[in-house]
């Protein structure tokens, strides 16, 4: 019975108000997919960071601990790397937008930026957070090969090996989150955009 007068009322309406309504429509599911994709970018970024946090403060007691020069020089380079992945994260909320801006448009397309500045980030993850690392591990394997027990050395290839899978296994994961995540919603809300324009 609500149905068939709900539809008598959409046949009824006027086009323009129709379009208000699908305007809405869309309005409402753009802001609760974003604030879904809002909640998990901070978690990634929250947990990166504390990892990063972690990193330094472990590689800072490893620093004083550790009487090999060639791999104090890898661990302040691993503490340097953590320090950029940290910046870098925290660089991406400068395009957030607010949510007080003057007016939803311009609220929109702030929006599409930060978006495009999550995908760049997540595109480009592979070449400024885990490539630069590997060159530290090698010279880090280096500095301590002649100097640990022959029984252990399985166990630092092994570690090794667990790198490299993580951050290979990572970039996929980025590319995986850019096709399912970020792309739908700069999609969604680009063709928002071009609605309130009209």
């Amino acid at each position: 019975m609500i149905e068939d007068e709900l539809i008598k009322i959409w046949q009824s309406s006027s086009k323009q108000e129709r379009v208000k309504f699908e305007k809405s429509k869309l309005i409402i599911e753009l802001q609760s997919s974003l604030r879904r994709l809002n909640k998990w970018w901070n978690y990634i970024e929250l947990s990166e960071t504390v990892l990063a946090v972690f990193g330094v403060l472990m590689a800072l007691i490893l620093l004083f601990k550790i009487p090999f020069v060639l791999t104090k020089v890898a661990i302040g380079l691993i503490m340097i790397s953590a320090i950029y992945l940290i910046i870098k994260y925290l660089s991406i909320k400068k395009f957030k937008p607010s949510d007080l801006e003057e007016n939803y448009l311009n609220y929109l397309k702030k929006t599409k930026g930060y978006l495009q500045a999550q995908k760049k980030f997540l595109k480009t993850y592979f070449y400024w957070g885990i490539l630069p690392v590997y060159p530290i591990l090698l010279l880090f394997n280096i500095s301590i090969w002649e100097k640990i027990p022959e029984n252990f050395i399985t166990l630092l290839i092994l570690i090794n090996i667990a790198t490299i899978g993580i951050g290979v296994y990572g970039a996929l994961l980025n590319k995986k989150r850019i096709k399912k995540e970020i792309m739908p919603r700069i999609n969604s809300v680009s063709q928002l955009i071009k609605k309130l324009e009209q």
